[in-house]
């Protein structure tokens, strides 16, 4: 070994303790995770895997030791090592939760990690008590009584220290596993190689220095990037018997438009969408502004935007509040109504100002406490569908009584990852089996649900629409699964289908149309002959007028951009690249044409971005521009 390698005795001793720890650790946790998702393959976890997913352990550890060697006349270092490791037990706990959080969101390996705040983490800690956890807690404390003797006694060592040649061969070993790790593109990666912790800092920091909220951006005007007419033919239906019909607001969970028969999915077990689109206006070209549930639900409720900074708009201090279109519905004499198969603590999003204004809001807190649900897998923050569905028609059937229209909006949640059902044990599927074996539930539910809808006939008077939150990623695009960590269509487009009997379906129609949530409320306002709200930015849907929108993701990746009818630019904050895509000649986006725009135009378009990022968060803050 080299000498300005080498290490003092005490520093190989700590080395050896630490190394080993590691070792055990992620074995340990490896463990934890095959036994909680059976259905992934366990060579990839075990030794010797586990021993190449800790290289870059290794190679901090032996440079942590160097430095401490450079140091070691002052005799306060006999403990340094033993307090750093001690101090360590929060990151510890920490990464434990972290693992355990995502243990189950993933389709392969364990999934990129997202933005999430240490206090919506942190509670995680308490799902991982098993014996694999019990493991690591006792090889923790275990590998800090070791250090705690030989920080007193030096001569009382338990374990002989790696020798100089050791180091020096897993050394070696290491850089080589590091680079196989690193430098090898996999196309589906093995997320243990990677550190939650590492990844949190990581992100939460590159996140604030890339995009601080308060960061002065000029003001710049829109350049029109693509050369095409804003304005697409009206949608020739008259809706002017709509006015103050009931409104149903159907949004499924994490269903990409390519995955549905719409989309040409022969696969997809969503066949009522088929049947409804005969009947109804489909808009085949629809987008959300976000790929994922927070705010692009709020962004649809508020026809605008709620704050592009890197936190979760409902888990930072901002202020931003708007007349949401229940808000608006409500003015207008509507009773409004929300109901959810799954807990609303996701962004602290049962703390929402718009959700608190909503006249009846159903969740199953309360059932998931009594018990009075009858699932026997999934997750276990949510209940069947068929609950929430009685007490839609039990609310329903109480408003009839007021003779009173409706805005009632419904969340079926159970094609959300990990893509279970409530009744049948999928956990040895594969990720994308999982997928349609939740499609298939919700179809048999949405069947239901439409059918009782007209048995009761609430359909005789009531406007019914189909769309979903986000689309979502099976590895499409090279690292792209499940849905917040990406701008591709398969993470932002999603069907979109307005149903009125006795209208829509004497003149059904497919619309080509692009539309994003923006467009929603003041379309839904317009049909049932509501003014739309002064702060709406949307646009109405039947009009064939569009805007371009600003779009964004702030989980793995730091992407934000400007979708401008069929035309999408993005680029990535970190790593300067920009993407550029004619989604309606090119919609799987194979063909990247930010090279045909002359580097005046790039710098045009991202300084425009850069200015909408401070614009819109100095609104959601309540700072002034």
């Amino acid at each position: 070994m080299p000498k300005f390698l080498k290490l003092s005795e005490s520093s190989r001793y700590f080395l050896t303790i630490s190394y080993i720890f590691i070792l055990l650790y992620k074995i340990l946790l490896a463990g934890q995770y095959l036994y909680s998702v059976p259905n992934h393959q366990p060579i990839l976890f075990f030794p010797p895997f586990s021993i190449i997913l800790a290289s870059a352990d290794f190679i901090f550890l032996l440079i942590f030791f160097k430095i401490c060697d450079l140091f070691n006349k002052f005799k306060l270092l006999n403990w340094i090592y033993t307090i750093l490791f001690l101090s360590s037990l929060i990151f510890f706990f920490y990464d434990v939760a972290l693992f355990q959080y995502f243990r189950k969101f993933n389709n392969y390996g364990l999934s990129q990690f997202l933005a999430y705040s240490s206090g919506e983490i942190s509670r995680y800690v308490v799902y991982s008590m098993n014996m694999f956890f019990v493991g690591i807690i006792i090889s923790y404390f275990f590998t800090l009584t070791l250090m705690l003797i030989s920080a007193a006694k030096k001569k009382h060592r338990l374990l002989k220290p790696f020798s100089d040649r050791t180091v020096s061969v897993l050394l070696i070993l290491n850089i080589v596993f590091f680079c196989v790790l690193h430098f090898i593109p996999f196309k589906e990666t093995v997320g243990l190689g990677k550190s939650p912790v590492f990844e949190y800092f990581s992100t939460r920091i590159l996140s604030s220095y890339y995009l601080p909220v308060n960061k002065k951006a000029e003001k710049v005007e829109y350049p029109k990037f693509a050369d095409k007419d804003k304005n697409f033919p009206k949608i020739d239906f008259d809706y002017s018997q709509m006015k103050g019909k009931n409104v149903i607001f159907v949004t499924l969970e994490s269903t990409a438009f390519e995955r549905t028969p719409l989309g040409g999915d022969e696969k997809s077990r969503f066949l009522f969408l088929t049947d409804l689109s005969k009947k109804s206006i489909s808009f085949i070209s629809h987008r959300t502004v976000f790929p994922a549930t927070t705010r692009s639900v709020l962004s649809l409720f508020c026809s605008n935007y709620v704050g592009t900074d890197y936190a979760s708009i409902t888990k930072t201090d901002a202020v931003f509040d708007c007349d949401s279109i229940f808000d608006v519905f409500r003015k207008n004499g509507y009773s409004t109504s929300f109901f959810s198969p799954v807990l609303l603590d996701f962004d602290n999003f049962e703390n929402s100002e718009i959700l608190k204004r909503i006249d009846y809001v159903f969740e199953p807190s309360e059932i998931l406490k009594n018990g009075t649900f009858k699932r026997k897998f999934g997750t276990a923050t949510a209940i069947e569908e068929e609950i929430v569905q009685e007490h839609f028609f039990k609310h329903i059937q109480g408003l009839n009584s007021e003779n009173k229209p409706f805005f009632a909006f419904y969340f079926p949640y159970w094609t959300h990852a990990p893509y279970e059902v409530p009744f049948e044990d999928t956990s040895k599927l594969g990720h994308l089996e999982r997928y349609y074996k939740s499609q298939e539930y919700l179809n048999e539910k949405m069947e239901e649900f439409m059918d009782r809808l007209e048995k009761e006939k609430i359909l005789e008077n009531s406007i019914v629409v189909f769309t979903s939150d986000h689309g979502e990623g099976f590895g499409r695009k090279v690292g792209n699964f499940i849905h917040p960590n990406y701008l591709w269509d398969e993470n932002l487009h999603v069907p979109f289908l307005i149903y009125a009997k006795g209208f829509t379906d004497t003149a059904p129609e497919t619309v080509t149309n692009p539309t994003t949530v923006m467009d929603v409320a003041p379309t839904l306002a317009a049909m049932t002959g509501i003014e739309s709200d002064k702060g709406w930015i949307g646009n109405n849907m039947f009009e064939g007028n569009t805007s371009p929108v600003f779009i964004y993701t702030r989980a793995m990746n730091l992407h934000s951009g400007i979708l401008d009818g069929n035309h999408k630019f993005f680029f990535n904050h970190i790593t300067g690249k920009n993407y550029y895509f004619d989604l309606k000649n090119d919609p799987l986006e194979n063909n990247n044409l930010a090279d045909t725009l002359d580097d005046k135009m790039l710098e045009q378009l991202r300084n425009y971005i850069e200015y909408r990022n401070f614009e819109i968060n100095s609104k959601a803050t309540g700072k002034n521009l």
